[in-house]
């Protein structure tokens, strides 16, 4: 019996100290993570001298400007406007990530991209911040796109996952008002509460709402998420399109750029991925010009 003891003792005590090993392996792992995702937003700001877009302030009344990168292609015209709006679970990103996309989707699209670079939420900070910041640039952009070169009636807001909420709603507070875009693309989109914001809208604005291109990444439940939308949309006869991309993984539009060579959290970058990220670059821009075309 003493022997029976003395062992069941060694095997508990063993026990304990395998749990007490696992323990410090996971608040070391959850340490480590915290430390990367720290070193990666510190660094995703860029100087002023590397940055390609130009750094603005947008003013607002009583309140803090919001920093936007602005990108107009020479000889600019009343070009159409494209409002590119990064993700991040709200808690990170920004918009200098998306600088090199900015540039070239400006070039290669002939459009104005205004980059916002939206307050990220914290414990004083709502995400609602951030999509009031989203709908006053948009709504100064639009009072003063003669000074940008810019068509107002062509205006395309676009956004990836926390982004395309902002975006989404960003739409749907200014349709309130009745100040309406021409387009909405929302890539592997967390749409939260985008479906109640629309019910809550007038009969005539819900079927006025901006026509939406859903980006799906595959095997993911933000995008399966986000169809809720795509189908209130629909029921109300709006154009609510979806592009899946099969074997993408959620963030590979953003993630395939320069800018997160860098970084360390960059679950998406892969050769095919990229692939995949210029395809729907692609996809997007014929899509978000033929529906401002049809605006103008």
């Amino acid at each position: 019996m003493k022997n029976a003891i003395k062992i069941l003792g060694i095997v508990l005590l063993f026990v304990v100290v395998l749990a007490a090993a696992a323990a410090g392996l996971f608040g070391y792992a959850n340490w480590k993570m915290t430390k990367l995702r720290a070193e990666d937003q510190a660094n995703m700001a860029k100087p002023d001298g590397e940055r390609l877009g130009e750094r603005l302030l947008v003013p607002r009344d009583g309140k803090d400007p919001v920093e936007v990168n602005l990108y107009i292609p020479e000889g600019a015209v009343a070009l159409p406007v494209v409002f590119n709006i990064h993700g991040g679970a709200f808690i990170a990103g920004d918009d200098d990530t998306l600088d090199t996309q900015s540039d070239r989707i400006s070039k290669s699209w002939n459009v104005i991209v205004v980059n916002i670079n939206y307050r990220l939420m914290t414990d004083e900070t709502p995400i609602a911040y951030g999509t009031e910041e989203v709908a006053d640039v948009i709504r100064y952009c639009k009072a003063h796109a003669e000074e940008y070169h810019a068509d107002p009636g062509r205006l395309c807001v676009m956004g990836y996952s926390a982004g395309a909420y902002h975006a989404a709603a960003a739409v749907l507070a200014l349709k309130v008002e009745d100040i309406d875009v021409a387009a909405q693309v929302l890539c592997h989109a967390y749409i939260g509460d985008a479906v109640e914001r629309y019910h809550a809208l007038t009969p005539a604005q819900q079927g006025t709402i901006a026509p939406a291109l859903f980006v799906l990444a595959d095997n993911d439940s933000f995008s399966e998420k986000s169809l809720t939308y795509q189908a209130a949309l629909e029921e109300n006869g709006i154009s609510a399109d979806v592009r899946r991309y099969a074997g993408s993984i959620h963030g590979f539009i953003e993630e395939n750029n320069p800018e997160y060579e860098k970084l360390h959290i960059t679950a998406s970058r892969a050769p095919e991925q990229e692939r995949m990220a210029r395809d729907a670059e692609l996809l997007i821009g014929n899509w978000a010009l033929e529906q401002m075309r049809r605006s103008s």
